[in-house]
């Protein structure tokens, strides 16, 4: 990652982290942790290949500044931060959103936190990731979950998170396996339209034509290898990575190329 989209992060991240004054050794600087996270999530290789450098931090650093800040939700709020950044212009701010809510699986062999039989691959144990994704684009929110959980149970989790995002949402798109009376209704009530194909409608509904866009996300986010294979055994590490994953997007495809 170029060192003006670390500088732009580690300027976020510093801006909103609770900072320890007293003494003792002196923390691992943010950018360093960055630069870590980033080349950790993208190439997937062990914590305990990670060794303390000048330019890396070390496995056990990056672990706990991971832990420290998935305890007060930080990364998810420099995500936030980053999205209103992308819309700041008086004109984008005034616009509202029209997104695409959809899931991917990963096999999960290693057992752990937020691992169930996959029940589109034989049952074998695996993950799901799920976004809510702009239409132009932009990962809003991701959450992780067993695979076994149903689309629906969540739906009202990943809404919520996505109009703390968003300011407006005016229409939502989502397929069959979010289809219920209580998203629906759960939609009205905030003022979105819900756009969810029925259990049992025919396709050619053109809800193809922007799912694409969730799927195209969604492969962005997979082809980090961390995520692509679930190695992590803890819950709060795997929520933890994808977020930075969707914030390391947002940096690359919004404010500054890397």
């Amino acid at each position: 990652m170029g060192s003006t989209a670390v500088d732009l992060l580690a300027g976020v991240v510093d801006q909103m982290e609770w900072a320890d004054t007293g003494t003792g050794r002196p923390p691992v600087p943010t950018n360093t942790v960055l630069e870590t996270l980033r080349f950790f999530l993208r190439e997937g290789v062990q914590w305990r290949e990670l060794r303390a450098s000048p330019a890396r931090a070390s496995g056990s650093t990056l672990r706990h500044r991971l832990t420290e800040w998935g305890a007060t939700a930080l990364l998810r709020r420099v995500h936030t931060v980053l999205i209103r950044m992308v819309r700041s212009g008086p004109e984008a701010a005034a616009q509202t959103w029209d997104v695409v809510v959809d899931s991917c699986s990963v096999c999960a062999k290693r057992g752990g936190a937020l691992i169930g039989p996959n029940p589109t691959d034989r049952g074998k144990p695996g993950t799901k990731y799920r976004s809510v994704v702009s239409t132009d684009g932009l990962p809003l929110v991701a959450l992780p979950s067993a695979a076994n959980v149903h689309d629906t149970r969540l739906f009202p989790d990943l809404l919520r998170l996505a109009m703390v995002v968003c300011a407006s949402i005016a229409r939502l798109y989502a397929d069959a396996g979010y289809d219920s009376a209580d998203n629906r209704w759960l939609c009205l009530r905030e003022g979105i339209q819900p756009s969810i194909r029925k259990i049992g409608q025919p396709h050619g509904s053109s809800l193809g034509q922007v799912r694409c866009i969730v799927e195209h996300a969604n492969a962005r986010l997979l082809a980090n290898k961390r995520l692509d294979r679930r190695h992590d055994r803890l819950g709060a590490v795997v929520d933890a990575l994808l977020t930075a994953a969707c914030i390391f997007f947002v940096i690359a495809t919004r404010l500054v190329q890397f």
